[in-house]
């Protein structure tokens, strides 16, 4: 995922009401009506240095899902780990680590300052079981310095009184010799250091399981702890993966407050597009309030600038497209979405106060090709960003093609709201077909009540 973008993948499920969305099912990697699952993450935060590396036989794990999993073992699942199969591993040395970590090994009679241990690869498939490692890298490298998350394993489980902790994303760490924390960077940028990483992300741990009241605590707490530590770590607060972090830290209450206002760019829209002499209509009902945030706007505000400023840089309204006027609901479809999606993106920023005073926004109209007319599809084409990466991967993994129908081409505009309600958008852009004029005008501000 780009530092300014969003994912196309993640905005097409995230779309869809929650209801649909439970349980997740894919069919082609796990076989028919499997269930994915996910983990929590894992309690030990610490900073390591690897000694060297060896192998280790493999114990059944526990780890806490945030979701839980119906599949069944099949006859001949080589990729599922029996006890006692080697597993990757390292002897490492302990250089820092959580309270509670430390209290742990304590208690059990380690008490170096920089106790020696093990650290052993558990990798897991979509249905949270563990599976053989696969990767064709090292699953760590002598000398290196890294930020894990690992879960500490029983007592009984250690070799010769040292310690062992399991790694179970090991995609993700040792970091940064793992770079996939940091999605939203490119694979050259430079990363904030491991030290950093250890300390920013014992920063803004917080509780796991809160009641709702908790939850809006923890998020203005988690906001503030955010906002001083980028203060007091100006450089590295500026390189991902941290720049992501303090982003979702800082802008988390903020969104949350800006996602209860309706928004004053709710209503139905009329989409005129004109190619070649030829001209296009359709129609787009947003909902009432902001669904998605919408970073483009973002996209070189410095992490320095948004801790004076914690406010989303805009959001996204999701709405349901039509041939036609009367095609559109008036009410969200039983059942799930059943018509293309359509999300409505603007520099709009509610929290603050003269907001609404602003009657010129950036925008961006992203929407499923199968809302526009037939005729057009192959020159919006050229508008659909290619998927990142991440997405690619994802994607292939799952076996989930995306329809044509279903591509999602991204449009700039620049917003105009008139002192008397009228939203509208008028812009040219150069396409392998000609030039591609896009009007967008608000029609009125019927919506629909937004379902999650």
């Amino acid at each position: 995922m780009s530092r300014a973008g969003t994912s196309i993948l993640t905005i097409a499920l995230a779309a869809l009401p929650a209801a649909s969305l439970l349980p997740l099912r894919f069919s082609a990697t796990l076989g028919a009506a499997d269930e994915l699952c996910s983990l929590q993450p894992a309690p030990t935060i610490a900073l390591l240095r690897v000694e060297r590396d060896t192998t280790l036989p493999y114990t059944p794990v526990r780890a806490t899902p945030m979701s839980y999993s119906g599949v069944r073992q099949g006859p001949a699942d080589s990729m599922l780990v029996a006890p006692g199969d080697p597993m990757p591993a390292a002897r490492v040395r302990m250089l820092r680590m959580d309270t509670l970590t430390r209290q742990s090994l304590t208690a059990a009679g380690v008490t170096d300052s920089l106790p020696a241990a093990f650290i052993t690869a558990a990798p897991y498939r979509a249905d949270c079981r563990t599976i053989r490692y696969s990767d064709s890298i090292p699953f760590v490298v002598p000398g290196d310095v890294g930020f894990v998350r690992a879960s500490l394993s029983p007592s009984e489980h250690w070799i010769d009184g040292t310690p062992v902790f399991v790694i179970r994303p090991v995609w993700h760490y040792p970091y940064p010799y793992r770079r996939a924390l940091a999605f939203a960077a490119t694979p050259d940028a430079h990363l904030a250091s491991a030290e950093a990483m250890y300390g920013l992300t014992l920063t803004l741990e917080m509780p796991h399981r809160l009641d709702a009241d908790a939850r809006t605590e923890a998020g203005r707490a988690r906001q503030n702890r955010a906002r001083a530590w980028a203060r007091e770590n100006g450089a590295a607060a500026e390189l991902e993966p941290a720049r992501s972090m303090i982003r979702r830290a800082v802008l988390e209450s903020d969104w949350e407050a800006a996602r209860r206002i309706p928004s004053r760019l709710r209503g139905t829209y009329r989409v005129e597009l004109a190619l070649g002499g030829t001209r296009g209509t359709w129609f787009f009902r947003t909902h009432d309030k902001p669904g998605y945030r919408w970073d483009r706007a973002d996209s070189l505000q410095s992490i320095a600038a948004l801790v004076e400023s914690p406010h989303i840089p805009g959001y996204r309204l999701a709405g349901l497209g039509a041939a036609s006027m009367d095609s559109l609901p008036t009410a969200y479809p039983r059942g799930g979405v059943r018509g293309p999606l359509v999300w409505l993106g603007s520099s709009d920023r509610p929290t603050i106060r003269g907001d609404d005073s602003l009657l010129t926004l950036d925008g961006e109209l992203m929407f499923q090709l199968g809302a526009a007319p037939e005729w057009l599809w192959t020159a919006l084409e050229d508008l659909v960003p290619p998927p990142n990466a991440r997405d690619s991967a994802l994607m292939a993994g799952l076996n989930l093609p995306l329809e044509r129908a279903r591509l999602q081409p991204r449009i700039p505009l620049t917003l105009h709201l008139g002192a008397l309600g009228g939203v509208r958008a008028d812009t040219t852009l150069s396409i392998r077909g000609g030039p591609l004029r896009v009007i967008l005008e608000r029609v009125d501000t019927a919506a629909l009540a937004r379902p999650f």
